[in-house]
């Protein structure tokens, strides 16, 4: 059996697609969460949703510059039960921050 080009080429476009479609990001959006505590800075690029990262403790400002939600946490591994949002596009100057978790 013998195929014709455009077959091949169909075809190999077909499964192309479909292995594609598969794929899916973990980030929780675009963009970038920056913190600061006096001389310490850190900036943590496109957050992965469902990944604990490190603060930098208390008195942390922190912007949220992703397009996603991310949770704080007094604690340094996203455990402690809190709800403390921090939504896209939102700073806080003056925040403890143990820990952040990206949700989406």
């Amino acid at each position: 059996m013998r195929i014709s080009p455009r077959a091949a080429l169909a075809v190999t476009a077909g499964a192309l697609v479909l292995s594609f479609t598969g794929v899916s990001t973990a980030s929780a959006a675009p963009g970038v969460v920056i913190q600061e505590n006096g001389s310490n800075f850190n900036q943590v690029r496109d957050p992965q949703g469902g990944q604990c990262y490190p603060g930098l403790g208390a008195d942390t400002a922190i912007a949220n510059r992703t397009g996603g939600t991310i949770l704080l946490f007094p604690d340094g591994n996203c455990q402690t039960k809190i709800l403390n949002p921090l939504g896209p596009g939102e700073f806080r100057p003056d925040e403890n921050v143990g820990s952040f978790l990206a949700l989406d």
